[in-house]
């Protein structure tokens, strides 16, 4: 009895390894290579998102645990320091907030620097990059603003052309501005910047770049006399009045 065997490929395009034909130990070499590859991008991914995942633990510090809450406390019950005087740790500072390079708009030395809706979380919240806050004795910068635990009034009503814009969402956000003076309580971090010969001038370290940061504003200054009188104006005109 005859045995029967496949027929030899003649190119006929049956045999699917045909379009390897021909390649020769360079095919084993392409594998490796896009293997390498896939592992590079996969391993560089993974760093990443682990290295995102630690950033955010620590720019997110759980304000509710009880030891933070305790040291709040132990600041507040005290005398708070000077930011000239301030040395590595935690510390507790009230300070005038005083300048940024950047901000997010609002009346002349009145910038907005922080703002978040009404009774939100961090994840929220908008911030300018740096804040530089004063006291009788220096400057410190305030870093990572937008993940601070922030206690604040309402933001004021945006000016356009001497007239103001009542907006819902504005009405419904909280703010820090240029001129407050606020409460710091956070890890400073000292590093003097600047050669002015007066002392007051002079950067004396940073706050908020680690750890928590709390900030609650003490008061803040009444609108000036040109904002003030557009706000009545606005009101008299929403009234029905004349506002002349």
């Amino acid at each position: 009895m005859s045995t029967l065997a496949p027929a030899p490929s003649e190119g006929t395009g049956e045999d699917p390894f045909e379009v390897f034909s021909g390649v020769g130990p360079q095919l084993g070499l392409l594998l490796l290579l896009a293997s390498v590859a896939v592992a590079v991008v996969w391993i560089s991914r993974r760093r990443a998102a682990a290295h995102a995942a630690g950033n955010a633990r620590r720019a997110r510090p759980d304000w509710a645990d009880p030891k933070w809450r305790a040291t709040v406390e132990r600041l507040r019950d005290g005398t708070p320091t000077p930011i000239a005087a301030a040395r590595a740790g935690t510390v507790r500072v009230v300070a005038t907030l005083v300048s940024a390079p950047t901000n997010l708009g609002g009346p002349a030395a009145r910038e907005r620097v922080w703002s978040n809706l009404h009774g939100a979380g961090p994840e929220t919240a908008i911030a300018a990059e740096i804040v530089f806050a004063a006291d009788a004795s220096g400057r410190c910068a305030i870093e990572q603003l937008e993940h601070a635990r922030v206690i604040a009034p309402m933001a004021p009503a945006a000016a356009r052309r001497g007239i103001q814009e009542r907006d819902d969402r504005d009405r419904r956000r909280v703010a820090l501005c240029l001129g407050d003076e606020v409460e710091l309580v956070g890890t400073f971090a000292p590093d003097r910047a600047g050669s002015d010969s007066d002392p007051r001038a002079l950067v004396y370290g940073t706050l908020g770049a680690r750890g928590p940061l709390e900030i609650r504003v003490l008061s803040r200054p009444p609108a000036s006399d040109e904002t003030t009188a557009a706000r009545a104006d606005e009101a008299a005109t929403i009234d029905g009045a004349d506002p002349t």
